[in-house]
C-alpha cells in the first residue's frame, strides 16, 4: 500500500549512494508472467488484492458491477489448480468491494468497505468467511490494513477520536483475541506495510519524529517477538512504504522513488530504476531478488512488476499492457499478480 512521502532533513548515516547491490543468488529466470483466466465476473469488475498459498493456489479479492462509489458487489475467489471456488461472505450487507485478502498457514482473512463507510472484517473457517467484530465502531474503514505471515495476523485500523482526529491503532491476533501494539501511534500515518520471516522476526517502515533532532526521519524497524527496534535512518526525504526482509538482519526498504538495502552495517541504494515515484510494494522472489510494484494511479503507460537482480532492473513481460495493483509470492516461489488492462479490465497473472 502507498505511503505518502514526507519531507525531512537528510540524516548522515553509513551509506553508499547509488551503489549497485549484487544479486543475492544465481541469475534470475526470465521476467515473464502468463495470464490466469478469471472466473465469470459482472461487468465493471476489478481485482485489487492477491494472496499466494502455493504454486497452484491463491486467493483474489475485489469488486464487480462497480459503477461509482460506494457501488458494486464484493468478490473473493480461490484459485485451486485450474478451478475457481467461491465462498459465502457471512454478515456482509450493502454495496462495496473487498479491498484486501491475506493468507498464511491456513489463516485467510479479508476486509472491505460496506456502503462506503462500514468496515467488514472476516476470517475463513473452511466453508465461509465469518465476520469478526471490529475493535471500534468509529473507524475510517478505507484506512484499514491487514497482514498475515509467520508472525501471525496483524490488523491496523484508523480510529476517529472524539476530537475528529484519525489515529492509527495496531493489533496482533493472539488466539481468538487482539493484542494492542503501540507502534502505529509512533509512526507518521501508522504502518504502510508489515512483512515477517518467522514467528519472532517481522519488519515494517515509515517516518518517525526524532525529538532530539527535531525532525522526521525515514526508518525501518524490526520486531523480535515482543518489541520493535529501529535501524539507523535511511538517507532519504521519503518515508519507507514497504519492506522485504532478506535474513541475517538484512532488509530491503522501498521509498517513494528508490529501493534501499540494509546489509547489517550500512544502507545502499539500487541504481535508479524504471520508475521515478509511486513505489508501493516490495517482496522477494525465490532467489532473494526484490520484486517491486509501482502505483498506477497517475501513470499513462502500463506499469508491470519490476525485478532488481544482478545489479540491474528487469521489467516483467505480460500478455498485454498491465497496470499492477498487487503482487504475492508463494513459499514455493511462484509469483501471483493482480492488475488491470488498458481498457480497465481485471487481470490475474502468474509466473511460469
Amino acid at each position: 500500500m502507498r505511503s505518502l512521502p514526507a519531507r525531512l532533513a537528510v540524516t548522515a548515516v553509513a551509506f553508499v549512494a547509488l551503489a549497485p547491490v549484487s544479486a543475492v543468488h544465481a541469475a534470475p529466470p526470465p521476467a515473464t508472467l502468463r495470464d490466469v483466466p478469471l472466473p465469470f465476473l459482472w461487468p465493471r469488475a476489478g481485482v485489487y488484492s492477491v494472496a499466494a498459498v502455493s504454486d497452484t493456489e491463491a486467493w483474489f479479492a475485489g469488486v464487480q458491477g462497480f459503477v461509482n462509489e460506494p457501488g458494486g458487489n464484493p468478490v473473493v475467489r480461490r484459485r485451486m489448480g485450474s478451478e475457481w471456488r467461491e465462498y459465502p461472505l457471512r454478515g456482509w450487507s450493502g454495496s462495496g468491494g473487498i479491498q484486501e485478502v491475506v493468507a498464511h498457514g491456513g489463516e485467510v482473512w479479508v476486509w472491505g468497505v460496506q456502503d462506503g463507510t462500514r468496515l467488514y472484517l472476516a476470517r475463513f473457517d473452511g466453508t465461509a468467511f465469518q465476520p469478526v467484530t471490529p475493535l471500534s465502531e468509529d473507524v475510517y474503514a478505507y484506512g484499514t490494513r491487514l497482514w498475515a505471515g509467520p508472525a501471525g495476523v496483524w490488523l491496523q485500523i484508523k480510529v476517529v477520536g472524539s476530537d475528529s482526529v484519525i489515529r492509527p491503532e495496531l493489533y496482533r491476533r493472539v488466539g481468538d483475541a487482539w493484542t494492542a501494539d503501540p507502534l502505529a501511534g509512533q509512526l507518521q500515518g501508522g504502518l504502510p506495510d508489515l512483512n515477517a520471516r518467522s514467528a519472532t522476526e517481522a519488519w515494517t517502515g515509515s517516518c518517525r519524529y526524532n525529538a532530539d533532532a527535531g525532525r522526521l526521519e525515514s526508518v525501518a524497524l524490526r520486531w523480535n517477538g515482543s518489541t520493535w527496534a529501529a535501524l539507523p535512518p535511511l538517507p532519504t526525504e521519503h518515508c519507507v512504504g514497504s519492506v522485504a526482509p532478506a535474513g541475517g538482519g538484512a532488509v530491503w526498504a522501498l521509498a517513494w522513488d528508490t529501493l534501499y538495502h540494509w546489509d547489517g552495517t550500512r544502507w545502499t541504494s539500487a541504481p535508479a530504476g524504471p520508475f521515478d515515484g509511486e513505489g508501493e510494494k516490495v517482496r522477494l522472489d525465490k532467489d532473494g531478488n526484490p520484486l517491486v510494484v509501482v502505483g498506477h494511479t497517475i501513470k499513462f503507460a502500463p506499469v508491470p512488476p519490476l525485478r532488481y537482480a544482478g545489479g540491474a532492473w528487469q521489467r516483467f513481460t505480460t500478455p498485454g499492457g498491465t497496470w499492477t495493483s498487487d503482487l504475492s509470492v508463494a513459499p514455493s516461489g511462484r509469483i501471483w499478480v493482480t492488475g488491470s488492462t488498458r481498457i480497465d479490465s481485471p487481470v490475474a497473472l502468474t509466473s511460469p
